[in-house]
């Protein structure tokens, strides 16, 4: 059994952060570990709060997961502050972490801000885990938020996807929902270029980016290539979108599990 460790915040409406992770590296038939960078009291609607986990128990966690099957895979995704990104560094070099998959989730989808970055675009502690990652996973507003600049067009993105890449020192996929597409683009890895599904119509649901780079860990941690764990990912995320739990105040996506069902019932041939 190959184990994948997420870290990141609690989302406790279930839909995002570590509950999203959790249920989906499991439902990619690996074993979830986790370790919490914050606390968060959410629901569709917006975070009502957060209460950030000190640096220090941060990198306990992760130096435990390592004490017995020993993860293959690492998602990072929310981290809040300096200090808890640097400690999350610190602790990864430490256990020798490898096949690193970081979300670098700036602010939630409602708005609210979940890395302090004072006055820095790329934070120094951030940019520490980017250069031992195996693959950034951006969406178009946090990338127009690090390299200072919109990004309107697919043209755009392809641009702004080989800035990123040149200045995380890591493969990027830069993912084009925002723009309204089921393509994202891939940058500064090999098979690179753009990776799509067919389009999935309705409401965005909570903790997608979650998902998507949950998924892709757990690939790596399989022993996919990079480029096949985002395909498997994004046809993962495709049939979850499309079933997805649509409520007066946004959408859920179904339990990972049945995103499984879902994938195999459309085509049979998915693996």
């Amino acid at each position: 059994m190959k184990a994948v460790l997420a870290v990141a915040g609690l989302d406790s409406s279930g839909g995002a952060g570590l509950a999203a992770d959790a249920a989906t590296i499991a439902a990619l038939g690996c074993h979830p570990k986790v370790a919490a960078t914050a606390i968060t009291a959410q629901s569709l609607s917006g975070i009502d709060a957060i209460s950030l986990v000190a640096p220090e128990l941060v990198e306990q966690q992760i130096e435990a997961a390592f004490q017995d099957l020993a993860p293959s895979a690492v998602k990072v995704g929310m981290l809040g502050t300096d200090g808890i990104a640097d400690g999350v560094a610190h602790a990864l070099d430490a256990v020798g972490a490898r096949n690193i998959v970081v979300d670098p989730v700036l602010r939630s989808t409602s708005g609210t801000a979940l890395f302090d970055a004072g006055r820095q675009m790329l934070p120094q502690a951030l940019a520490e885990i980017l250069r031992r990652a195996s693959l950034a996973t951006p969406n178009v507003p946090e990338a127009e938020a690090l390299l200072g600049h919109a990004i309107e067009t697919p043209a755009a993105m392809e641009k702004a996807a080989g800035e990123l890449a040149a200045l995380f020192g890591c493969p990027v996929l830069l993912k084009g929902g925002h723009l309204g597409l089921a393509r994202d683009v891939l940058a500064g890895a090999a098979g690179g270029g753009w990776i799509g599904v067919e389009a999935a119509f309705g409401p965005s649901p909570h903790g997608t980016g979650c998902a998507l780079s949950s998924a892709i860990a757990a690939g790596l941690a399989q022993g996919f290539d990079l480029a096949s764990a985002i395909q498997r990912a994004k046809e993962f995320l495709a049939a979850g979108i499309a079933g997805s739990c649509i409520l007066p105040e946004g959408a859920y996506l179904p339990p990972a599990e049945s995103i499984w069902s879902l994938r195999q019932q459309r085509d049979g041939r998915w693996q």
